[in-house]
């Protein structure tokens, strides 16, 4: 008998596995899918000029230490996120505006004052410590944005945050739950910034997943299954049960799920999950989080003096970035089509997808003939991956972030509960999946009345 395993093979479940055997313990991990990384993805290109990143590709050197510790440890190498240069809001499909990166758009004084206050206020609560509170939780985002004032514009503009960050409306989110996110992720500004200050700085230049595949060289992929997604699981409190759909069966002392919390009900899990859990779970959602990645021989759009950066009202591209990689003569721009835009988009078939990101590449950039030159295009719906669901993180139902607080993510039974959703820091990162795979790992030793080794 193992003394644990883990289920889901993303960078969480990864970094618990890890842990547990570098704390002794015989450890052994099951994954749906046919790879590791989870929501960290990265395809080669067919012109061999590096990778596309389908899921999270940003970090930061010195705000997260678990990730770059990672980068420093198996010799990665990095590129900075490029700022120079002229950014882009869309206010409509035919109406644009320019503004240099990192300031205001082309708002009135009145609505620049007013983004500058609401802006002010999220990163002032995203400060503070602990939950927010039950009333708090109990409105929507817009809602909340609205009594404290809000102009229409910049209400437009909180919805794009609720987009670009969780792929939902600020109507379908809580106030507190956008808030205690901005508080674990070192404040609202950390989060929306591109620089060295923000979540956004770095990206790999061989690809994020090169993290996930170096983790499992460490764990031993002899102790990794593939392709083996899990049909049960039997919690007989001396030991669980995990079996899987191609009929493997591993017995262990303990277990640890790294799946999203929304996708719990889709197990057989014996005895059931006590129903507060299963409320709390149930209710969870992932955001419509898609990417379309547009590669070109050259940056075109450098040489017209922007520096990849847009932001749109009217989408489907809810924003986007230059995803270059100068080192691979890799040249891209990568857009986000977030939120419900992205959920009608996402219905299109491959043809439509790509002439719709295409097309308003076109409004975006003035109309420049090169956008319609791409050499290699690729776009990753996570809603439609079957291991997936969608993305980021699991978003609580309105309401449930404070009222199941005491239940949420805690361990049941010999089961225990990671991923990036449950991470006191840098959650929706791979640095909170790394924290929460760290912590499992931990709980497990606890539970064995092991003492913990320093991992």
């Amino acid at each position: 008998m193992l003394d644990v395993i883990v289920i889901g093979a993303g960078f969480s479940g990864l970094q618990a596995a890890y842990s547990a055997k570098q704390a002794g313990l015989s450890v052994a991990v099951v994954e749906a899918r046919d790879r590791v990384g989870g929501k960290i993805w990265s395809v080669p290109l067919a012109s061999d000029r590096g990778c596309a990143e389908l899921g999270g590709a940003w970090i930061n050197d010195s705000l997260q230490p678990r990730v770059w510790n990672y980068v420093q440890k198996f010799g990665l190498k990095v590129v900075k996120q490029r700022l120079e240069g002229t950014a882009v809001m869309q206010e409509s499909e035919n109406e644009r505006s320019e503004f240099p990166f990192g300031v205001a758009p082309e708002f009135s004084s009145e609505e620049k004052e007013n983004l500058a206050f609401i802006r002010d206020h999220f990163q002032a609560e995203s400060l503070k410590k602990g939950l927010p509170s039950a009333e708090v939780d109990n409105m929507s985002l817009a809602e909340y944005v609205q009594k404290l004032g809000v102009l229409p514009k910049v209400a437009k503009m909180v919805n794009i945050w609720s987009q670009v960050m969780h792929g939902l409306e600020a109507t379908e989110e809580s106030a507190a739950w956008f808030i205690d996110y901005c508080r674990r992720n070192k404040g609202f500004m950390a989060i929306r910034a591109d620089d060295s200050t923000g979540g956004q700085y770095m990206r790999f230049q061989d690809g994020a997943q090169s993290i996930a595949k170096e983790i499992a060289k460490l764990i031993g992929l002899n102790s990794i299954y593939l392709s083996s997604p899990v049909d049960s699981i039997i919690d007989s409190k001396s030991h669980i049960t995990v079996t899987t759909r191609n009929g493997k069966m591993i017995t262990a002392r303990k277990c640890i799920m790294s799946v999203p919390s929304t996708m719990y009900k889709e197990f057989n899990i014996s005895p059931p999950l006590p129903a507060d859990v299963q409320t709390v779970t149930n209710g969870t959602v992932l955001g419509d989080y898609n990417k379309a990645i547009v590669c070109y021989d050259k940056p075109w759009w450098r040489t017209e003096g922007f520096n990849g950066y847009f932001a749109s009202y009217s989408g489907p591209l809810t924003l986007g970035r230059d995803t270059c990689v100068e080192e691979k003569n890799h040249y891209s721009l990568t857009a986000f089509v977030n939120g419900k835009p992205g959920r009608e988009w996402s219905k299109l078939p491959p043809h439509a997808r790509r002439a719709a990101v295409l097309k308003q590449l076109s409004k975006v950039f003035k109309g420049n003939p090169e956008v319609f030159r791409p050499i290699e295009y690729f776009d990753q719906i996570w809603q439609h991956e079957e291991f997936s669901r969608g993305a980021l993180a699991p978003v609580h139902a309105i309401g449930h972030l404070t009222k199941y607080a005491s239940v949420y993510g805690k361990p049941v039974g010999n089961l225990h509960f990671v991923g990036t959703e449950y991470s006191p820091e840098w959650k929706g990162y791979m640095e909170g999946a790394l924290c929460t795979g760290e912590q499992g790992a931990e709980q497990v030793l606890e539970s064995l009345q092991k003492i913990p080794a320093k991992i």
